[in-house]
């Protein structure tokens, strides 16, 4: 089976995938019944073998091993992939591992429909509006609140998928990005049930906006770092970008709308 450079991206792309590459690796070969003790759910190791399918094979002793590609894949894996961070409090604020389990159509579609409902949330608080990353006082409809909110995520897809293949040259599967970034769109979408909650209590607003807003960032950046493949400094970077994105279409709207 001939992988091209997309799909050896795929299989790299989960923590499970590469322990099997590199337990065979280690061992020359293995047998199921060890590749199971990484995974022991039939059926979400059987996932695993697929994508892994022309990276490993089977011998005639039903062994596990490492094809040329796999090798190579291998290679690449060591020289390319920045492994997550572990330690407290990485895992945390930066949490690649839990973001690289984000994977299927079945995942994007279960968080798709979460994501869709967390945007009937603007209706409690229509003076605020969504621009991409941030969110910002505007006295607009509570229609146009939920609109916001839906097209700010997919706006913000599409401009960090051409910023990342434009600047630093990697594939991102618009599919995985959306997975991925859908939880710290759904922390955003959080803030008009805060707005609403604490209205009266205006520090209390502040501190948890910013808390938020930068947890919410913290979780695009990982978004962006474990799907393009790339060191979470180079993702900042390119969320950086959208971030002011977001500063200057608020600032245009603002303008716009108060003349």
């Amino acid at each position: 089976m001939n992988k091209g450079v997309e799909d050896i991206f795929k299989a790299l792309g989960h923590p499970t995938r590469r322990e099997i590459i590199r337990l065979i690796a280690n061992k020359g070969a293995v047998s199921y019944k060890e590749l199971a003790k990484l995974e022991p759910k039939p059926g979400v190791l059987y996932h695993h073998l697929r994508l892994l399918k022309g990276l490993i094979y089977q011998d005639e002793n039903k062994l596990y091993r490492l094809s040329e590609l796999g090798y190579k894949a291998l290679e690449l894996m060591e020289s390319l992939y920045i492994e997550p961070q572990e330690k407290f409090p990485h895992s945390i604020l930066t949490p690649r591992r839990f973001l690289e389990r984000i994977e299927g159509t079945k995942a994007f579609i279960i968080l798709l429909i979460t994501y869709l409902f967390s945007c009937i949330t603007w209706i409690l608080y229509p003076n605020y509006v969504e621009m991409f990353l941030i969110v910002a006082p505007l006295n607009i409809s509570r229609f146009f609140s939920i609109v916001s909110a839906i097209l700010s995520w997919l706006g913000s897809l599409l401009i960090l998928n051409i910023v990342t293949r434009k600047v630093f040259q990697r594939y991102v599967g618009f599919l995985e990005l959306a997975s991925r970034t859908i939880p710290a769109f759904l922390i955003i979408n959080s803030l008009p049930v805060i707005l609403s909650l604490f209205k009266n209590f205006l520090l209390i607003i502040v501190i948890l906006y910013i808390i938020l807003n930068v947890y919410g960032l913290l979780l695009i950046i990982s978004a962006v770092s474990v799907t393009a493949r790339i060191s979470l400094r180079k993702a900042m970077l390119i969320v950086i970008v959208l971030h002011y994105i977001s500063i200057l279409i608020y600032f245009y709207f603002s303008l716009t709308m108060g003349s």
